[in-house]
Protein backbone atom coordinates (compact mmCIF):
# COMPACT_ATOMS: atom_id res chain seq x y z
CA UNK A 1 0.00 0.00 0.00
CA UNK A 2 2.84 2.33 0.84
CA UNK A 3 4.56 1.56 -2.48
CA UNK A 4 1.23 2.65 -4.60
CA UNK A 5 0.66 5.60 -2.62
CA UNK A 6 4.36 6.61 -3.50
CA UNK A 7 3.15 6.00 -7.18
CA UNK A 8 -0.21 7.73 -7.56
CA UNK A 9 2.08 10.87 -5.75
CA UNK A 10 4.98 10.55 -8.45
CA UNK A 11 1.94 10.46 -11.14
CA UNK A 12 0.48 13.87 -9.88
CA UNK A 13 3.51 15.48 -10.13
CA UNK A 14 4.52 14.37 -13.31
CA UNK A 15 0.88 15.66 -15.14
CA UNK A 16 0.79 18.84 -12.55
CA UNK A 17 4.47 19.47 -14.49
CA UNK A 18 3.18 18.12 -17.91
CA UNK A 19 0.44 20.51 -17.94
CA UNK A 20 2.05 23.33 -16.80
CA UNK A 21 4.22 23.10 -19.87
CA UNK A 22 1.62 22.16 -21.82
CA UNK A 23 -0.21 25.07 -21.03
CA UNK A 24 2.99 27.77 -20.91
CA UNK A 25 2.57 30.94 -23.32
CA UNK A 26 4.76 29.84 -26.69
CA UNK A 27 6.10 33.29 -25.90
CA UNK A 28 7.78 32.17 -23.24
CA UNK A 29 9.20 29.03 -24.73
CA UNK A 30 13.40 28.50 -24.77
CA UNK A 31 15.90 30.21 -27.07
CA UNK A 32 18.07 27.97 -28.60
CA UNK A 33 21.15 29.46 -30.08
CA UNK A 34 23.75 27.21 -32.55
CA UNK A 35 27.43 28.32 -30.82
CA UNK A 36 28.60 28.24 -34.07
CA UNK A 37 26.78 30.14 -35.63
CA UNK A 38 25.74 34.24 -35.27
CA UNK A 39 22.05 33.97 -35.72
CA UNK A 40 19.70 33.40 -32.75
CA UNK A 41 17.64 31.03 -33.45
CA UNK A 42 13.37 31.59 -32.30
CA UNK A 43 10.44 29.92 -33.41
CA UNK A 44 9.53 32.48 -35.02
CA UNK A 45 13.36 32.34 -37.72
CA UNK A 46 13.85 28.99 -37.64
CA UNK A 47 12.57 27.77 -40.79
CA UNK A 48 13.90 31.31 -42.29
CA UNK A 49 17.79 30.31 -41.58
CA UNK A 50 17.39 27.02 -44.16
CA UNK A 51 15.79 29.82 -47.06
CA UNK A 52 18.57 30.94 -49.42
CA UNK A 53 17.49 33.89 -49.77
CA UNK A 54 20.16 36.50 -48.13
CA UNK A 55 18.99 37.97 -45.07
CA UNK A 56 20.26 41.65 -43.91
CA UNK A 57 21.39 42.49 -40.18
CA UNK A 58 18.91 44.64 -40.33
CA UNK A 59 15.89 42.06 -40.68
CA UNK A 60 17.69 39.54 -38.42
CA UNK A 61 17.52 42.13 -35.44
CA UNK A 62 13.87 42.65 -36.44
CA UNK A 63 12.98 39.22 -36.26
CA UNK A 64 15.02 38.54 -32.81
CA UNK A 65 15.45 41.63 -30.60
CA UNK A 66 18.37 42.38 -28.02
CA UNK A 67 17.99 39.81 -25.60
CA UNK A 68 19.56 41.04 -21.94
CA UNK A 69 23.53 39.89 -22.11
CA UNK A 70 23.26 38.49 -25.64
CA UNK A 71 24.74 40.53 -28.22
CA UNK A 72 22.60 41.78 -31.06
CA UNK A 73 23.42 39.38 -34.08
CA UNK A 74 25.45 40.83 -36.92
CA UNK A 75 25.90 37.61 -39.13
CA UNK A 76 28.00 38.42 -42.45
CA UNK A 77 26.04 39.10 -45.38
CA UNK A 78 26.94 37.95 -48.75
CA UNK A 79 27.24 40.09 -51.38
CA UNK A 80 24.02 41.98 -53.09
CA UNK A 81 22.57 41.73 -55.24
CA UNK A 82 23.44 38.30 -55.50
CA UNK A 83 22.90 36.37 -59.06
CA UNK A 84 24.70 33.12 -60.28
CA UNK A 85 28.50 33.46 -61.44
CA UNK A 86 28.97 34.27 -65.00
CA UNK A 87 31.82 34.42 -67.17
CA UNK A 88 33.82 37.75 -66.38
CA UNK A 89 32.76 38.50 -63.06
CA UNK A 90 35.41 40.44 -61.50
CA UNK A 91 37.61 39.25 -58.82
CA UNK A 92 35.67 41.01 -55.56
CA UNK A 93 33.11 40.19 -53.56
CA UNK A 94 32.82 44.05 -52.85
CA UNK A 95 29.64 45.29 -55.11
CA UNK A 96 28.42 47.89 -53.11
CA UNK A 97 24.63 46.99 -51.92
CA UNK A 98 23.61 50.55 -51.83
CA UNK A 99 23.42 53.98 -53.84
CA UNK A 100 26.26 55.19 -54.16
CA UNK A 101 25.26 58.55 -55.69
CA UNK A 102 23.38 59.81 -53.20
CA UNK A 103 25.01 62.76 -52.61
CA UNK A 104 26.72 62.77 -55.98
CA UNK A 105 25.80 65.63 -59.16
CA UNK A 106 25.43 62.81 -61.67
CA UNK A 107 24.54 59.39 -60.73
CA UNK A 108 23.43 55.73 -62.40
CA UNK A 109 22.74 52.85 -60.43
CA UNK A 110 21.99 49.00 -61.26
CA UNK A 111 22.67 45.38 -60.45
CA UNK A 112 25.83 45.93 -62.73
CA UNK A 113 27.05 49.30 -62.87
CA UNK A 114 26.79 52.24 -60.53
CA UNK A 115 28.61 55.53 -61.31
CA UNK A 116 28.52 58.71 -59.11
CA UNK A 117 29.99 61.85 -60.20
CA UNK A 118 31.02 64.88 -58.26
CA UNK A 119 32.16 68.27 -59.58
CA UNK A 120 35.02 69.54 -57.25
CA UNK A 121 36.23 73.19 -56.74
CA UNK A 122 39.80 73.67 -55.88
CA UNK A 123 40.18 77.22 -54.42
CA UNK A 124 43.88 76.96 -53.79
CA UNK A 125 44.86 75.12 -56.81
CA UNK A 126 41.76 77.70 -58.74
CA UNK A 127 40.63 74.68 -60.62
CA UNK A 128 37.59 72.68 -60.97
CA UNK A 129 37.40 68.86 -61.41
CA UNK A 130 35.27 66.06 -61.78
CA UNK A 131 35.71 62.58 -60.55
CA UNK A 132 33.72 59.23 -61.33
CA UNK A 133 33.91 56.18 -58.90
CA UNK A 134 33.09 53.34 -61.15
CA UNK A 135 32.10 49.75 -59.65
CA UNK A 136 31.34 46.88 -62.49
CA UNK A 137 30.53 43.30 -61.44
CA UNK A 138 31.52 42.04 -64.64
CA UNK A 139 34.40 43.22 -67.19
CA UNK A 140 32.32 42.86 -69.75
CA UNK A 141 31.25 46.28 -68.65
CA UNK A 142 34.60 48.10 -68.80
CA UNK A 143 35.12 48.07 -72.85
CA UNK A 144 37.47 50.89 -75.12
CA UNK A 145 36.14 52.03 -78.38
CA UNK A 146 37.86 53.60 -81.82
CA UNK A 147 36.47 56.80 -83.63
CA UNK A 148 33.74 55.75 -85.82
CA UNK A 149 33.97 52.17 -84.72
CA UNK A 150 37.31 50.74 -86.09
CA UNK A 151 41.25 51.57 -85.29
CA UNK A 152 42.63 54.08 -87.08
CA UNK A 153 39.56 55.65 -88.65
CA UNK A 154 39.95 59.07 -87.35
CA UNK A 155 38.52 61.10 -84.24
CA UNK A 156 35.08 61.35 -83.13
CA UNK A 157 33.33 63.86 -81.58
CA UNK A 158 32.84 62.43 -77.84
CA UNK A 159 29.17 62.96 -77.29
CA UNK A 160 28.35 60.65 -80.69
CA UNK A 161 31.30 58.54 -80.09
CA UNK A 162 29.62 57.71 -76.51
CA UNK A 163 25.95 57.31 -77.89
CA UNK A 164 26.86 55.25 -80.84
CA UNK A 165 28.39 53.12 -77.94
CA UNK A 166 25.65 52.94 -75.79
CA UNK A 167 28.09 54.57 -72.94
CA UNK A 168 26.77 55.44 -69.67
CA UNK A 169 30.23 56.93 -69.02
CA UNK A 170 32.87 57.11 -71.35
CA UNK A 171 36.20 59.69 -71.03
CA UNK A 172 39.14 59.85 -73.66
CA UNK A 173 41.64 57.60 -74.23
CA UNK A 174 45.00 57.78 -75.31
CA UNK A 175 44.84 58.60 -79.17
CA UNK A 176 45.86 55.18 -80.30
CA UNK A 177 49.71 55.91 -79.22
CA UNK A 178 52.43 52.92 -78.71
CA UNK A 179 50.85 49.49 -77.08
CA UNK A 180 47.04 49.38 -77.96
CA UNK A 181 45.44 46.12 -76.95
CA UNK A 182 41.57 47.14 -76.70
CA UNK A 183 38.75 44.40 -75.69
CA UNK A 184 41.25 41.40 -75.91
CA UNK A 185 42.65 42.44 -79.29
CA UNK A 186 46.07 43.87 -79.88
CA UNK A 187 45.80 46.50 -82.65
CA UNK A 188 49.52 48.14 -82.37
CA UNK A 189 52.88 45.47 -82.47
CA UNK A 190 55.15 47.48 -80.49
CA UNK A 191 55.33 49.58 -77.36
CA UNK A 192 56.42 53.16 -78.65
CA UNK A 193 59.81 53.87 -76.76
CA UNK A 194 59.91 57.68 -76.06
CA UNK A 195 61.53 59.76 -73.58
CA UNK A 196 58.36 61.92 -73.54
CA UNK A 197 56.29 61.93 -70.15
CA UNK A 198 53.57 60.90 -72.45
CA UNK A 199 54.44 58.02 -73.60
CA UNK A 200 56.38 56.64 -70.08
CA UNK A 201 53.41 54.98 -69.15
CA UNK A 202 51.89 51.65 -69.75
CA UNK A 203 48.58 50.61 -67.90
CA UNK A 204 46.80 47.30 -68.21
CA UNK A 205 43.60 45.93 -67.28
CA UNK A 206 43.21 42.61 -66.59
CA UNK A 207 39.69 40.06 -67.43
CA UNK A 208 39.35 39.63 -63.23
CA UNK A 209 39.34 43.62 -62.88
CA UNK A 210 42.94 44.21 -61.15
CA UNK A 211 45.13 46.71 -63.07
CA UNK A 212 48.80 47.12 -63.03
CA UNK A 213 51.23 50.22 -64.55
CA UNK A 214 54.27 50.25 -66.05
CA UNK A 215 56.46 53.01 -65.31
CA UNK A 216 59.05 52.82 -69.09
CA UNK A 217 60.68 56.30 -67.22
CA UNK A 218 61.72 53.95 -64.47
CA UNK A 219 63.52 51.54 -66.70
CA UNK A 220 60.30 48.67 -65.61
CA UNK A 221 60.40 45.66 -68.22
CA UNK A 222 57.68 44.68 -69.62
CA UNK A 223 56.08 41.85 -71.98
CA UNK A 224 53.27 41.22 -72.90
CA UNK A 225 53.16 37.74 -73.31
CA UNK A 226 53.94 37.63 -69.82
CA UNK A 227 51.36 39.88 -68.56
CA UNK A 228 48.57 37.69 -70.52
CA UNK A 229 49.53 34.82 -68.32
CA UNK A 230 48.06 36.73 -65.18
CA UNK A 231 45.01 37.06 -64.06
CA UNK A 232 43.30 36.10 -66.36
CA UNK A 233 44.63 37.69 -69.33
CA UNK A 234 44.72 41.43 -70.59
CA UNK A 235 41.36 42.59 -71.45
CA UNK A 236 42.88 46.20 -72.11
CA UNK A 237 46.06 47.45 -72.58
CA UNK A 238 47.11 51.18 -73.49
CA UNK A 239 50.21 53.31 -73.62
CA UNK A 240 50.18 57.12 -72.33
CA UNK A 241 51.75 58.55 -69.08
CA UNK A 242 52.67 59.69 -66.94
CA UNK A 243 52.53 56.96 -64.58
CA UNK A 244 51.22 58.71 -61.13
CA UNK A 245 50.15 56.27 -58.53
CA UNK A 246 52.02 52.37 -58.56
CA UNK A 247 51.77 50.17 -55.80
CA UNK A 248 50.20 51.93 -54.10
CA UNK A 249 52.66 54.82 -53.15
CA UNK A 250 52.75 58.63 -55.58
CA UNK A 251 55.39 58.64 -58.08
CA UNK A 252 57.74 61.18 -57.44
CA UNK A 253 59.96 63.18 -59.74
CA UNK A 254 56.73 64.60 -61.77
CA UNK A 255 56.92 68.00 -63.16
CA UNK A 256 55.44 70.83 -60.78
CA UNK A 257 55.00 73.33 -63.68
CA UNK A 258 52.57 73.22 -66.78
CA UNK A 259 48.63 73.32 -66.08
CA UNK A 260 46.29 72.13 -68.34
CA UNK A 261 43.12 70.14 -68.76
CA UNK A 262 43.62 66.60 -67.95
CA UNK A 263 42.08 63.27 -67.79
CA UNK A 264 43.08 60.18 -65.61
CA UNK A 265 42.51 56.75 -65.10
CA UNK A 266 42.41 55.18 -61.45
CA UNK A 267 42.28 51.58 -59.90
CA UNK A 268 41.14 50.77 -56.27
CA UNK A 269 40.39 47.49 -56.56
CA UNK A 270 38.97 44.77 -59.02
CA UNK A 271 35.72 46.32 -60.10
CA UNK A 272 36.37 50.02 -58.11
CA UNK A 273 37.85 52.49 -60.53
CA UNK A 274 38.67 56.33 -60.21
CA UNK A 275 37.86 58.23 -63.03
CA UNK A 276 38.74 62.51 -63.40
CA UNK A 277 38.51 64.38 -65.69
CA UNK A 278 40.07 68.20 -64.67
CA UNK A 279 39.17 71.39 -66.77
CA UNK A 280 42.02 73.81 -67.16
CA UNK A 281 43.45 76.64 -70.20
CA UNK A 282 39.61 78.35 -69.49
CA UNK A 283 39.37 81.52 -67.00
CA UNK A 284 37.26 79.99 -64.22
CA UNK A 285 39.54 77.14 -64.18
CA UNK A 286 43.66 76.53 -64.39
CA UNK A 287 44.54 72.67 -64.63
CA UNK A 288 46.88 70.82 -62.75
CA UNK A 289 50.32 69.58 -63.06
CA UNK A 290 51.86 66.37 -62.92
CA UNK A 291 52.99 66.19 -59.76
CA UNK A 292 49.43 67.46 -58.22
CA UNK A 293 47.98 64.83 -60.45
CA UNK A 294 49.56 62.08 -58.23
CA UNK A 295 48.58 63.60 -54.96
CA UNK A 296 45.29 63.61 -56.43
CA UNK A 297 44.12 60.35 -56.94
CA UNK A 298 46.83 59.25 -54.04
CA UNK A 299 44.47 61.17 -52.10
CA UNK A 300 41.15 59.41 -53.39
CA UNK A 301 42.19 56.17 -52.52
CA UNK A 302 43.93 54.96 -56.01
CA UNK A 303 46.55 52.12 -55.59
CA UNK A 304 47.29 52.77 -59.60
CA UNK A 305 46.39 55.33 -61.95
CA UNK A 306 47.99 57.10 -65.04
CA UNK A 307 47.60 60.20 -67.00
CA UNK A 308 45.61 59.99 -70.02
CA UNK A 309 45.53 62.23 -72.95
CA UNK A 310 44.29 65.94 -71.93
CA UNK A 311 44.54 68.87 -73.41
CA UNK A 312 41.62 69.83 -75.79
CA UNK A 313 41.11 66.17 -75.67
CA UNK A 314 40.10 65.99 -72.19
CA UNK A 315 36.19 64.67 -72.19
CA UNK A 316 34.20 63.16 -69.69
CA UNK A 317 30.64 61.95 -71.54
CA UNK A 318 27.65 61.43 -69.17
CA UNK A 319 24.47 59.95 -70.63
CA UNK A 320 25.84 61.19 -74.11
CA UNK A 321 26.79 64.66 -72.74
CA UNK A 322 30.12 66.27 -72.44
CA UNK A 323 30.07 67.55 -68.22
CA UNK A 324 33.31 69.20 -68.18
CA UNK A 325 34.21 72.41 -69.20
CA UNK A 326 35.43 72.56 -73.22
CA UNK A 327 39.03 74.32 -73.22
CA UNK A 328 38.68 74.30 -77.27
CA UNK A 329 35.94 73.66 -79.69
CA UNK A 330 37.70 71.10 -81.33
CA UNK A 331 37.28 68.16 -79.33
CA UNK A 332 37.56 65.15 -81.10
CA UNK A 333 38.94 61.84 -80.07
CA UNK A 334 40.79 58.94 -81.11
CA UNK A 335 39.42 56.32 -78.86
CA UNK A 336 37.60 56.29 -75.45
CA UNK A 337 37.09 54.10 -72.16
CA UNK A 338 33.85 53.05 -72.00
CA UNK A 339 31.45 51.78 -69.26
CA UNK A 340 27.77 50.38 -69.60
CA UNK A 341 26.03 47.05 -69.72
CA UNK A 342 27.33 45.23 -72.34
CA UNK A 343 27.16 42.06 -72.63
CA UNK A 344 29.88 39.14 -73.81
CA UNK A 345 29.24 40.57 -77.53
CA UNK A 346 29.34 44.17 -76.57
CA UNK A 347 26.39 45.18 -77.12
CA UNK A 348 24.28 47.14 -74.30
CA UNK A 349 20.91 48.96 -74.07
CA UNK A 350 20.03 52.33 -76.07
CA UNK A 351 20.92 55.45 -73.50
CA UNK A 352 17.18 56.33 -74.47
CA UNK A 353 15.94 52.85 -72.40
CA UNK A 354 18.24 53.80 -69.34
CA UNK A 355 16.80 55.49 -65.96
CA UNK A 356 19.17 57.79 -64.64
CA UNK A 357 19.41 60.31 -61.59
CA UNK A 358 20.80 62.51 -63.77
CA UNK A 359 18.84 65.45 -62.87
CA UNK A 360 20.33 65.70 -59.20
CA UNK A 361 23.10 67.30 -61.33
CA UNK A 362 23.71 70.17 -62.96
Amino acid sequence: MVLLKKQIAAGLCFLLLFGAAGCSDPADAPIARNPSDTTIMTPENAQMTQSEDTVSSETVNAISPALPGVPTPRPTQTPFPTRPPREGDVATDRFPDHDTGADANWSYQSDELRIAIKKVRDDELETDYYVADVWIRNIDSLRMGFGHGKFNSGREEPEAFAVREHAVLAINGTMNSGLVLHNGQKQTKDVENSKSSFRSGILIIYRDGSVKTINLAEKQSFSLKKEDRQNGGVWQAFQFGPVLVQNGEPVTGLKKNERHPRTIFGYVEPGHYILVAVDGRTKKSAGITEAEMAELMFSLGCTEAMNLDGGFSASMVFMGETINARSDNDRRVTDMILFAEYDADGNAPALSSLGTDSDRGE
